[in-house]
Protein backbone atom coordinates (compact mmCIF):
# COMPACT_ATOMS: atom_id res chain seq x y z
CA UNK A 1 0.00 0.00 0.00
CA UNK A 2 1.17 3.36 -1.05
CA UNK A 3 1.08 6.16 1.45
CA UNK A 4 0.20 9.75 0.70
CA UNK A 5 3.61 11.81 0.95
CA UNK A 6 2.74 15.16 0.15
CA UNK A 7 -0.65 16.72 0.88
CA UNK A 8 -1.56 14.95 4.16
CA UNK A 9 -4.35 16.37 5.79
CA UNK A 10 -7.53 16.88 5.13
CA UNK A 11 -7.26 20.64 5.26
CA UNK A 12 -4.16 20.46 2.69
CA UNK A 13 -7.02 18.82 0.55
CA UNK A 14 -9.39 21.64 0.87
CA UNK A 15 -6.61 24.00 -0.49
CA UNK A 16 -5.88 22.04 -3.38
CA UNK A 17 -9.54 21.96 -4.15
CA UNK A 18 -9.86 25.51 -3.67
CA UNK A 19 -7.11 26.91 -5.40
CA UNK A 20 -8.61 24.58 -8.08
CA UNK A 21 -11.63 26.12 -8.23
CA UNK A 22 -10.25 28.89 -8.86
CA UNK A 23 -8.61 27.71 -11.98
CA UNK A 24 -11.42 26.25 -13.04
CA UNK A 25 -14.31 27.12 -11.28
CA UNK A 26 -16.54 24.95 -9.36
CA UNK A 27 -17.52 21.69 -10.03
CA UNK A 28 -21.21 21.34 -9.07
CA UNK A 29 -23.25 17.76 -9.41
CA UNK A 30 -24.52 16.44 -12.14
CA UNK A 31 -27.96 15.20 -13.08
CA UNK A 32 -26.37 11.20 -11.60
CA UNK A 33 -27.03 8.08 -14.07
CA UNK A 34 -28.94 5.13 -11.99
CA UNK A 35 -26.23 2.78 -11.09
CA UNK A 36 -26.56 0.41 -14.41
CA UNK A 37 -26.45 3.13 -16.80
CA UNK A 38 -23.25 4.29 -14.83
CA UNK A 39 -21.87 0.79 -14.66
CA UNK A 40 -22.28 1.01 -18.89
CA UNK A 41 -20.96 4.54 -19.23
CA UNK A 42 -17.60 3.43 -16.97
CA UNK A 43 -17.42 0.32 -18.51
CA UNK A 44 -16.77 1.80 -22.13
CA UNK A 45 -15.11 4.74 -21.22
CA UNK A 46 -11.43 3.61 -19.93
CA UNK A 47 -8.32 4.39 -21.72
CA UNK A 48 -10.72 6.86 -24.01
CA UNK A 49 -11.07 10.42 -24.68
CA UNK A 50 -14.27 12.04 -22.77
CA UNK A 51 -15.88 12.87 -25.87
CA UNK A 52 -15.61 9.30 -27.70
CA UNK A 53 -16.89 7.19 -24.89
CA UNK A 54 -19.65 9.62 -24.09
CA UNK A 55 -20.69 9.44 -28.00
CA UNK A 56 -20.71 5.78 -27.58
CA UNK A 57 -22.94 5.71 -24.11
CA UNK A 58 -25.39 7.54 -26.60
CA UNK A 59 -25.55 5.65 -29.07
CA UNK A 60 -26.11 2.55 -26.76
CA UNK A 61 -28.70 4.28 -24.58
CA UNK A 62 -30.37 5.17 -28.23
CA UNK A 63 -30.24 1.36 -29.40
CA UNK A 64 -30.78 -0.10 -26.54
CA UNK A 65 -33.45 1.76 -24.41
CA UNK A 66 -34.08 -1.17 -22.27
CA UNK A 67 -30.65 -2.52 -20.72
CA UNK A 68 -32.52 -6.19 -21.17
CA UNK A 69 -32.30 -5.64 -24.64
CA UNK A 70 -28.15 -4.85 -24.30
CA UNK A 71 -27.90 -7.85 -22.20
CA UNK A 72 -29.28 -10.00 -24.76
CA UNK A 73 -27.43 -8.46 -27.56
CA UNK A 74 -24.82 -9.94 -30.27
CA UNK A 75 -21.19 -9.31 -29.17
CA UNK A 76 -20.68 -8.00 -32.46
CA UNK A 77 -23.28 -5.90 -32.67
CA UNK A 78 -22.85 -3.97 -29.22
CA UNK A 79 -19.08 -4.02 -30.99
CA UNK A 80 -20.46 -1.86 -33.61
CA UNK A 81 -22.17 0.65 -31.87
CA UNK A 82 -19.44 1.92 -29.13
CA UNK A 83 -16.91 1.79 -32.31
CA UNK A 84 -14.01 4.63 -32.00
CA UNK A 85 -13.48 3.45 -27.72
CA UNK A 86 -10.46 1.72 -27.18
CA UNK A 87 -10.65 -1.81 -26.86
CA UNK A 88 -14.12 -1.66 -27.90
CA UNK A 89 -14.53 -5.83 -28.78
CA UNK A 90 -13.26 -6.42 -25.20
CA UNK A 91 -15.34 -3.72 -23.71
CA UNK A 92 -18.47 -5.27 -25.39
CA UNK A 93 -17.81 -8.27 -24.74
CA UNK A 94 -17.36 -8.03 -21.17
CA UNK A 95 -20.60 -5.49 -20.64
CA UNK A 96 -22.58 -8.06 -21.70
CA UNK A 97 -20.86 -10.66 -19.47
CA UNK A 98 -20.78 -7.99 -16.28
CA UNK A 99 -25.57 -7.62 -16.99
CA UNK A 100 -26.26 -11.23 -17.27
CA UNK A 101 -24.10 -12.02 -14.11
CA UNK A 102 -26.09 -9.03 -12.62
CA UNK A 103 -28.94 -10.36 -13.55
CA UNK A 104 -28.37 -14.27 -12.49
CA UNK A 105 -27.63 -13.24 -9.43
CA UNK A 106 -30.52 -10.29 -8.51
CA UNK A 107 -33.23 -11.68 -10.90
CA UNK A 108 -33.23 -8.18 -12.75
CA UNK A 109 -30.78 -5.66 -14.22
CA UNK A 110 -30.46 -3.26 -11.44
CA UNK A 111 -27.92 -2.53 -8.71
CA UNK A 112 -30.13 -0.47 -6.53
CA UNK A 113 -29.72 -2.75 -3.62
CA UNK A 114 -26.23 -1.79 -3.56
CA UNK A 115 -27.43 1.40 -1.81
CA UNK A 116 -27.66 0.34 1.52
CA UNK A 117 -24.56 -1.69 1.40
CA UNK A 118 -21.33 -1.02 3.68
CA UNK A 119 -19.12 0.40 0.90
CA UNK A 120 -16.40 -1.92 0.77
CA UNK A 121 -18.44 -4.83 0.46
CA UNK A 122 -20.09 -2.75 -2.44
CA UNK A 123 -17.22 -2.11 -3.80
CA UNK A 124 -15.56 -5.61 -3.71
CA UNK A 125 -19.16 -6.92 -5.16
CA UNK A 126 -18.94 -5.06 -7.87
CA UNK A 127 -15.31 -5.73 -9.03
CA UNK A 128 -16.10 -9.23 -8.80
CA UNK A 129 -18.32 -8.54 -12.23
CA UNK A 130 -17.16 -8.90 -15.67
CA UNK A 131 -14.21 -6.74 -17.37
CA UNK A 132 -14.94 -4.38 -13.79
CA UNK A 133 -11.68 -2.96 -11.58
CA UNK A 134 -11.56 -0.70 -9.28
CA UNK A 135 -12.23 2.46 -11.11
CA UNK A 136 -15.45 1.56 -12.63
CA UNK A 137 -16.65 -0.04 -9.54
CA UNK A 138 -15.75 3.38 -7.84
CA UNK A 139 -17.26 5.50 -10.18
CA UNK A 140 -20.50 3.42 -9.86
CA UNK A 141 -20.82 4.15 -6.13
CA UNK A 142 -19.79 7.99 -6.08
CA UNK A 143 -20.65 9.41 -9.54
CA UNK A 144 -24.50 7.51 -9.72
CA UNK A 145 -27.52 7.92 -7.45
CA UNK A 146 -25.52 5.89 -4.87
CA UNK A 147 -23.92 8.77 -4.09
CA UNK A 148 -21.50 6.31 -2.06
CA UNK A 149 -18.60 8.17 -0.34
CA UNK A 150 -15.29 7.07 -2.53
CA UNK A 151 -12.97 8.84 -4.42
CA UNK A 152 -12.71 7.87 -8.03
CA UNK A 153 -9.03 7.90 -9.79
CA UNK A 154 -8.73 7.81 -13.59
CA UNK A 155 -5.51 7.87 -15.83
CA UNK A 156 -5.36 11.61 -15.64
CA UNK A 157 -5.89 11.85 -11.88
CA UNK A 158 -3.62 9.26 -11.06
CA UNK A 159 -0.31 11.13 -12.97
CA UNK A 160 -1.23 14.42 -11.19
CA UNK A 161 -1.18 12.58 -7.56
CA UNK A 162 2.08 10.75 -8.74
CA UNK A 163 3.72 13.77 -10.43
CA UNK A 164 2.95 15.52 -7.00
CA UNK A 165 3.98 12.70 -5.02
CA UNK A 166 0.61 12.62 -3.34
CA UNK A 167 1.57 8.69 -4.01
CA UNK A 168 4.35 6.43 -5.22
CA UNK A 169 5.15 6.27 -9.12
CA UNK A 170 4.06 2.86 -8.78
CA UNK A 171 1.14 3.42 -7.18
CA UNK A 172 -2.35 2.38 -8.58
CA UNK A 173 -5.72 3.53 -8.62
CA UNK A 174 -6.59 2.13 -5.73
CA UNK A 175 -3.39 2.81 -3.78
CA UNK A 176 -4.46 6.45 -4.98
CA UNK A 177 -8.05 6.53 -3.64
CA UNK A 178 -6.86 4.80 -0.58
CA UNK A 179 -4.13 7.75 -0.06
CA UNK A 180 -7.11 10.52 -0.51
CA UNK A 181 -9.92 9.10 1.34
CA UNK A 182 -7.01 8.88 4.24
CA UNK A 183 -6.83 12.85 4.15
CA UNK A 184 -10.12 13.76 2.74
CA UNK A 185 -12.37 13.06 6.33
CA UNK A 186 -13.68 16.31 5.96
CA UNK A 187 -15.12 15.96 2.58
CA UNK A 188 -18.74 14.63 1.95
CA UNK A 189 -19.61 12.25 -1.03
CA UNK A 190 -20.27 15.37 -3.29
CA UNK A 191 -16.31 16.76 -2.00
CA UNK A 192 -14.89 13.75 -3.67
CA UNK A 193 -16.87 13.92 -7.03
CA UNK A 194 -15.90 17.71 -7.26
CA UNK A 195 -12.23 17.05 -6.42
CA UNK A 196 -11.89 13.69 -8.56
CA UNK A 197 -13.33 16.72 -11.75
CA UNK A 198 -10.85 19.03 -10.72
CA UNK A 199 -7.95 16.80 -10.30
CA UNK A 200 -8.83 15.26 -14.10
CA UNK A 201 -9.23 19.18 -15.17
CA UNK A 202 -5.69 19.57 -14.06
CA UNK A 203 -4.70 16.45 -15.58
CA UNK A 204 -6.26 17.03 -19.15
CA UNK A 205 -5.24 20.82 -19.48
CA UNK A 206 -1.98 22.00 -17.41
CA UNK A 207 -0.18 18.62 -16.02
CA UNK A 208 -0.76 16.43 -19.60
CA UNK A 209 0.60 13.07 -20.39
CA UNK A 210 2.87 14.91 -22.76
CA UNK A 211 4.01 17.63 -21.17
CA UNK A 212 3.56 18.99 -17.86
CA UNK A 213 2.80 22.89 -18.17
CA UNK A 214 4.56 23.71 -14.77
CA UNK A 215 4.30 27.69 -15.11
CA UNK A 216 0.76 27.43 -15.74
CA UNK A 217 -0.36 25.24 -12.23
CA UNK A 218 -1.98 26.86 -9.82
CA UNK A 219 -0.23 23.83 -7.49
CA UNK A 220 3.38 24.08 -8.55
CA UNK A 221 4.42 25.83 -5.73
CA UNK A 222 3.34 22.36 -3.07
CA UNK A 223 4.84 20.00 -5.96
CA UNK A 224 6.80 17.46 -4.42
CA UNK A 225 8.31 15.71 -7.25
CA UNK A 226 8.06 18.85 -9.69
CA UNK A 227 8.31 18.25 -13.29
CA UNK A 228 10.85 20.92 -14.99
CA UNK A 229 8.29 23.46 -16.62
CA UNK A 230 8.07 22.34 -20.42
CA UNK A 231 9.70 19.65 -20.82
CA UNK A 232 8.56 17.27 -23.24
CA UNK A 233 9.47 13.69 -23.05
CA UNK A 234 12.61 13.14 -23.11
CA UNK A 235 11.91 14.01 -19.18
CA UNK A 236 12.64 10.59 -17.15
CA UNK A 237 9.21 10.94 -15.14
CA UNK A 238 7.04 11.47 -18.44
CA UNK A 239 9.42 9.09 -19.88
CA UNK A 240 7.78 6.50 -17.58
CA UNK A 241 4.08 7.53 -18.79
CA UNK A 242 4.67 6.76 -22.75
CA UNK A 243 2.59 4.07 -22.99
CA UNK A 244 -0.60 5.66 -21.34
CA UNK A 245 -3.84 6.33 -22.80
CA UNK A 246 -6.91 8.46 -21.98
CA UNK A 247 -9.51 8.21 -19.48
Amino acid sequence: MQTALAFGQSADLVFVRDRLRDRFGPVFDAMRHDPISQLVKASISGRTYDDISSAAFERLVARYPNVEDLAVAPVEEIEAVICGVTYAENKAFHLRAALRMIKAHQGEIALDFLLDWPIDLALRWLEGLPGVGHKVASAVLNFSTLRKRIFVVDTHVLRVLQRFGFVGTKADSEDAGDAIMAAADSFDTDDLYELHWLLKYLGQQVCTHGIAHCSECPLAAMCMKRVRPEKTLSHPVLLAEQTAQPA
